[in-house]
């Protein structure tokens, strides 16, 4: 009870302190994050999870391109209580001259089979129920393609050379769990009417809504698995097929915040050097008080909890804040996203971050343990307090990337750019103290003397540096790299595509299409054909058997990729593993991009079976190609020509047009004869990009202040931790007959050279890292705005200089009396 009390009267001493305020800075903002994003996760996944029960409806639903047999619908009927189709088509609508792509659905008879079907009269009016689908001859759009196309009630719209009335506006449907996200827009219709619309019969998508208890669900489960296996199967007691995508964001930000715990290792270390020096000295003089050396270890990790205790109140309002700022933004893209609070998860969440802020706090402990009597007389300069930081910080880091680590692509990408970027730093602070303090030595005046007080605290201002400019770098990483990147990647598209890219097109719209481009004198840039497969099995294992953390690609794997052929390599792609097939080689051989084969950790020779058509094809690894720039058209997966001759499926082609204007009038009758033609414009495919590029810049922007707040507090730690220091030097300047202006000025000079380190390793680092996505990923070469890069630079200079020059003002509050008290 006594050390308690002794514990927390040295704690409110020593809160009033400096360093302490800093070091609960550190700790409230690790805090804030994660729990933020423990808190908003989570938040979606409870909201996903009842989308799922109030968007399915259904209890079980089952979705592929073909439609049941006669034997399995009758046996789905048989396990079910009551079974439901629908049918969904990609569709074009006309009205007047304008145009808009929308997924239409047919409905018949019992839908809906469970939830509300809303419909209104009116753009914003209240909704009513709909006890069924819409009458022959009419047709129900939502909201957004009803104000596209300047619509009123009881206009007609022209869907496949057919007339429709358009009678309601179409409010919400039930059963509309995988796309309720999508930004498609919808209509629907009888399902009578759409025998009459002649669409293909590949291009229309089925549907089977099945109602039953949970045991007729596992049965349908079961059978679907041993009957159906390339079929999408969705119910109530599963996962909403958005889950594993969020599960996967949450992921990204917990790799990033690395970059936050190493920015707080930075501040902790330089606040340690005081902390691990009072605590070794306080346990020292207890012991030569005759108390044992666990007294000072208890007194420290008692102060250490009191800490915590006061700053999780603040902790908890803040990331409520934030949290609540985070659905509000989102719900932009989920309407009904509710703001939740779940005191489990943040609990959960501060005993995490607890746990990783113990883990930063060892070295100090270790170093009580090692406090002796001796110590008080004779101050030993080295132990394994130094090293010991070091590793707790790694250990801080391997944590955080194995509990948020979904595949060992994304966390070598983090690690590798963070670790390039921290070897840039401390490789440019060293180059420019050392060569410039070499360089200078034959010279006087301040610079000189400011670049050999600098080399003296190498270590001090390598941290300084790292500090500030891995600040700098993600804000100019996403303020440079990512603006340059839209304008980049639309000029190179336009050049290599044009300005039309057909992403589906069956064997006979591909013939009309260039018997038009021909008639229209229209340029066809790229066109290659495809055929849709699903992923099946991996050396025999099932996908759920064989895969074990969730990716991308093995999403995309599950539900439809598309399956091109090719004799030779393809133009824009290259074989970087591997060898491609010959033209007497086997059938049964593919190649697959890097990107696939290390998220789900496939090796040259490995068996895939695929199901294309009605049957299962088993395909064997023998290269990995990439995308090499000259056309964004590129698969996946690759095969032989030879390989069709095995396969029975409807054949489709992706292609790229340059379209002159006075040509765009000319896409209304393309559309009009073929209104499941799947086509986007350079203009849309760029107002998407842009679209998730800013969203994208938002959120990284919003990290960036926690960094650059974190960068702040790595200032003052460093001036806090060598104010006595600083003190002494400016004394002995003055001592020398100068003036604290000439102090000042030095402190001035100091700071622009750190700012300057700081700012170039910064800059190439995010040049370097510009220039590795582009090639790596889009395969372009980076060319930057220089003068927009120089202008970030001395924004960043102004800053860091002004906060250090401010921030250390207080070293100036010296004098030579000061020093001769000291001596």
């Amino acid at each position: 009870m006594k050390g308690m009390t002794l514990a927390w009267l040295l704690f409110n001493e020593e809160r009033k302190e400096k360093h302490h305020r800093y070091f609960s800075w550190v700790q409230g903002l690790l805090m804030v994050f994660i729990v933020t994003l423990s808190l908003a996760s989570e938040n979606i996944q409870y909201y996903l999870q009842d989308n799922l029960r109030n968007l399915l409806g259904a209890d079980a639903v089952i979705s592929q391109p073909n439609a049941l047999t006669p034997e399995h619908q009758a046996y789905l009927t048989e396990l079910s209580e009551k079974m439901v189709v629908t049918r969904q088509v990609d569709t074009t609508l006309l009205h007047d001259g304008s145009w808009q792509r929308t997924k239409l659905k047919a409905v018949g008879e019992g839908y809906p089979l469970q939830g509300q079907l809303k419909i209104a009269t009116a753009l914003n009016g209240e909704g009513v129920a709909a006890s069924a689908g819409p009458e022959s001859g009419n047709i129900w759009l939502d909201e957004r393609l009803f104000n596209s196309l300047s619509l009123n009630i009881g206009d007609e719209v022209v869907l496949s050379e057919q007339r429709f009335v358009v009678s309601q506006i179409l409010l919400h449907e039930p059963d509309r769990i995988r796309e309720g996200y999508s930004s498609t827009m919808r209509a629907m219709i009888n399902a009578k009417d759409l025998e009459r619309l002649n669409f293909p019969p590949e291009l229309v998508h089925y549907r089977y809504l099945l109602a039953g208890d949970k045991t007729q669900v596992s049965d349908i489960l079961s059978w679907q698995k041993e009957v159906l296996p390339a079929a999408v199967i969705s119910h109530q007691q599963g996962a909403h097929p958005l889950a594993l995508f969020w599960k996967r964001t949450e992921n990204f930000f917990g790799l990033m915040s690395i970059i936050l715990f190493f920015m707080a290792a930075i501040a902790i270390e330089q606040l340690m050097q005081l902390s691990m020096k009072r605590e070794k000295y306080f346990t020292a003089v207890c012991m030569s008080l005759g108390s044992k050396r666990s007294v000072g270890l208890k007194i420290s990790l008692l102060k250490w909890l009191f800490s915590l205790i006061m700053i999780i109140p603040f902790v908890l309002v803040i990331s409520a804040a934030c949290h609540w700022l985070i659905i509000d933004w989102m719900q932009s893209t989920f309407s009904d996203l509710q703001w939740h609070w779940d005191t489990s998860v943040a609990l959960s969440s501060l005993a995490a971050v607890t746990f990783i802020l113990m883990v930063f706090q060892l070295p100090v402990w270790i170093a009580i343990t090692q406090s002796s009597v001796a110590r008080l007389l004779n101050d030993v300069k080295k132990d394994k307090g130094f090293w010991m930081t070091k590793l707790s910080a790694v250990a801080v880091f391997c944590l955080v990337a194995w509990v948020y680590s979904d595949n060992g692509l994304l966390t070598a990408m983090m690690l590798g750019a963070l670790a390039l970027s921290v070897v840039l730093m401390v490789t440019s602070s060293w180059a420019v103290l050392t060569v410039g303090e070499k360089v200078s030595q034959p010279f006087s005046g301040l610079v000189p003397f400011t670049l050999f007080m600098m080399k003296q605290r190498l270590l001090t201002k390598s941290t300084q540096i790292l500090g500030v400019g891995l600040c700098a770098f993600l804000l100019l990483f996403t303020l440079m790299v990512l603006r340059d990147l839209g304008d980049t990647i639309t000029s190179n598209q336009r050049v290599n595509d044009g300005n039309v890219l057909i992403s589906k097109a069956t064997e006979s719209q591909m013939a009309d299409i260039t018997r038009w481009a021909d008639e229209q004198n229209v340029e066809i840039r790229q066109s290659k054909p495809f055929v849709f497969a699903k992923l099946l099995k991996v050396n025999g294992e099932t996908l759920d058997e064989y895969a074990e953390q969730p990716s991308q690609s093995l999403d995309t794997m599950k539900t439809s990729i598309r399956l091109h052929w090719s004799q030779a390599v393809p133009s824009n792609n290259r074989i970087i593993k591997g060898s491609w097939w010959s033209e007497n080689s086997a059938w049964d051989q593919v190649s697959i991009e890097p990107e696939v084969m290390t998220d789900l950790g496939l090796q040259i020779g490995d068996r895939l079976t695929f199901f294309v058509g009605q049957q299962e094809l088993a395909f064997t690894i023998t290269a990995s190609h990439v995308y090499a720039g000259a056309g964004s058209i590129t698969f996946w997966v690759q095969m032989p020509p030879s390989a069709l001759a095995y396969i029975d499926a409807p054949k489709y082609s992706m292609a790229s047009m340059e379209l002159p204007k006075d040509k765009w009038s000319q896409l209304g009758e393309l559309w009009k004869k073929h209104p499941t033609l799947q086509m986007v414009t350079m203009k849309e495919m760029t107002e998407r990009f842009d679209a998730n590029l800013a969203m994208l810049t938002d959120v990284v922007s919003s990290f960036a202040l926690l960094i650059s707040l974190l960068a702040g507090i790595v200032i003052l730690s460093s001036i806090h931790a060598l104010e006595s220091k600083e003190k002494r030097k400016n004394s002995i300047i003055m001592s020398f007959g100068f003036s604290r202006k000439t102090c000042l000025m030095l402190n001035v000079f100091e700071w622009v050279i750190t700012a300057l380190t700081a700012a170039f390793g910064s800059v190439a680092g995010a040049y370097f890292a510009g220039l590795m996505v582009y090639q790596s990923q889009f395969s372009l070469t980076y060319t930057p705005d220089f003068i927009w890069m120089f202008a970030t630079v001395a924004v960043i200079l102004v800053l860091v200089v002004g906060t250090g020059v401010l921030a250390s003002r207080r070293n100036l509050d010296t004098s030579i009396r000061h020093l001769m008290a000291e001596g």
